[in-house]
Protein backbone atom coordinates (compact mmCIF):
# COMPACT_ATOMS: atom_id res chain seq x y z
CA UNK A 1 0.00 0.00 0.00
CA UNK A 2 1.41 3.44 -0.88
CA UNK A 3 2.48 5.67 1.96
CA UNK A 4 -0.30 8.11 2.92
CA UNK A 5 2.09 10.49 4.72
CA UNK A 6 2.46 12.90 1.73
CA UNK A 7 -1.33 13.19 1.49
CA UNK A 8 -1.60 13.92 5.19
CA UNK A 9 1.16 16.52 4.91
CA UNK A 10 -0.60 18.32 2.04
CA UNK A 11 -3.83 18.43 4.05
CA UNK A 12 -2.05 19.97 7.04
CA UNK A 13 -0.21 22.44 4.82
CA UNK A 14 -3.50 24.02 3.69
CA UNK A 15 -4.63 24.35 7.30
CA UNK A 16 -1.39 26.06 8.27
CA UNK A 17 -1.79 28.55 5.42
CA UNK A 18 -5.32 29.32 6.58
CA UNK A 19 -4.13 29.91 10.14
CA UNK A 20 -1.37 32.22 8.92
CA UNK A 21 -3.76 34.34 6.83
CA UNK A 22 -6.24 34.55 9.72
CA UNK A 23 -3.50 35.67 12.07
CA UNK A 24 -2.40 38.40 9.65
CA UNK A 25 -6.00 39.61 9.32
CA UNK A 26 -6.50 39.53 13.10
CA UNK A 27 -3.44 41.72 13.62
CA UNK A 28 -4.23 44.00 10.67
CA UNK A 29 -7.74 45.08 11.77
CA UNK A 30 -6.64 47.04 14.89
CA UNK A 31 -3.80 48.61 12.92
CA UNK A 32 -6.26 49.89 10.31
CA UNK A 33 -8.71 51.13 12.96
CA UNK A 34 -6.10 53.06 14.91
CA UNK A 35 -4.45 54.45 11.78
CA UNK A 36 -7.78 56.06 10.87
CA UNK A 37 -7.97 57.64 14.33
CA UNK A 38 -4.32 58.74 14.39
CA UNK A 39 -4.33 60.31 10.93
CA UNK A 40 -7.83 61.76 11.00
CA UNK A 41 -7.02 64.35 8.34
CA UNK A 42 -7.19 61.59 5.72
CA UNK A 43 -10.52 60.10 6.86
CA UNK A 44 -13.84 61.38 8.07
CA UNK A 45 -14.62 60.73 11.74
CA UNK A 46 -16.69 57.74 12.79
CA UNK A 47 -20.37 58.16 11.99
CA UNK A 48 -21.94 54.85 13.09
CA UNK A 49 -19.97 53.58 16.09
CA UNK A 50 -19.49 56.53 18.42
CA UNK A 51 -19.56 57.13 22.17
CA UNK A 52 -22.86 59.02 21.85
CA UNK A 53 -25.55 58.57 19.24
CA UNK A 54 -24.51 57.82 15.66
CA UNK A 55 -24.15 60.93 13.54
CA UNK A 56 -25.57 59.17 10.48
CA UNK A 57 -29.23 59.95 9.74
CA UNK A 58 -31.78 57.35 10.85
CA UNK A 59 -33.06 56.89 7.29
CA UNK A 60 -29.60 55.59 6.35
CA UNK A 61 -28.69 53.90 9.62
CA UNK A 62 -31.58 51.41 9.68
CA UNK A 63 -30.97 50.02 6.15
CA UNK A 64 -27.24 49.92 6.85
CA UNK A 65 -27.71 47.86 10.01
CA UNK A 66 -30.31 45.59 8.38
CA UNK A 67 -28.00 44.87 5.47
CA UNK A 68 -25.09 44.23 7.87
CA UNK A 69 -27.19 41.70 9.78
CA UNK A 70 -28.45 40.15 6.53
CA UNK A 71 -24.95 39.84 5.11
CA UNK A 72 -23.70 38.30 8.35
CA UNK A 73 -26.49 35.71 8.31
CA UNK A 74 -25.81 34.96 4.64
CA UNK A 75 -22.09 34.54 5.36
CA UNK A 76 -22.74 32.23 8.32
CA UNK A 77 -25.13 30.10 6.27
CA UNK A 78 -22.58 29.76 3.45
CA UNK A 79 -19.88 28.97 5.98
CA UNK A 80 -21.99 26.20 7.52
CA UNK A 81 -22.70 24.72 4.09
CA UNK A 82 -19.00 24.79 3.26
CA UNK A 83 -18.01 23.19 6.58
CA UNK A 84 -20.61 20.46 6.12
CA UNK A 85 -19.41 19.75 2.57
CA UNK A 86 -15.81 19.56 3.82
CA UNK A 87 -16.80 17.06 6.52
CA UNK A 88 -18.64 14.97 3.94
CA UNK A 89 -15.70 15.13 1.51
CA UNK A 90 -13.28 13.97 4.20
CA UNK A 91 -15.64 11.21 5.27
CA UNK A 92 -16.01 10.06 1.66
CA UNK A 93 -12.24 10.08 1.21
CA UNK A 94 -11.76 8.04 4.39
CA UNK A 95 -14.37 5.52 3.23
CA UNK A 96 -12.72 5.21 -0.17
CA UNK A 97 -9.28 4.73 1.38
CA UNK A 98 -10.60 2.09 3.78
CA UNK A 99 -12.28 0.31 0.84
CA UNK A 100 -9.02 0.32 -1.10
CA UNK A 101 -7.17 -0.93 1.96
CA UNK A 102 -9.65 -3.78 2.44
CA UNK A 103 -9.49 -4.73 -1.26
CA UNK A 104 -5.69 -5.09 -1.28
CA UNK A 105 -4.27 -8.35 0.05
CA UNK A 106 -2.08 -7.95 3.10
CA UNK A 107 1.67 -8.44 2.76
CA UNK A 108 1.60 -11.49 5.02
CA UNK A 109 -0.87 -13.23 2.69
CA UNK A 110 1.21 -12.35 -0.37
CA UNK A 111 4.36 -14.05 1.03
Amino acid sequence: MPDSEPLRHESLKGGETLVDSNLVGFVNVPIIKFSVEWWNTLHQPASVIRAGMPSIHLSMLIPLLLMAVGFTLFFVSLLLVRVKSEFLARRLRALRLSEIHRAQPSRAEAN
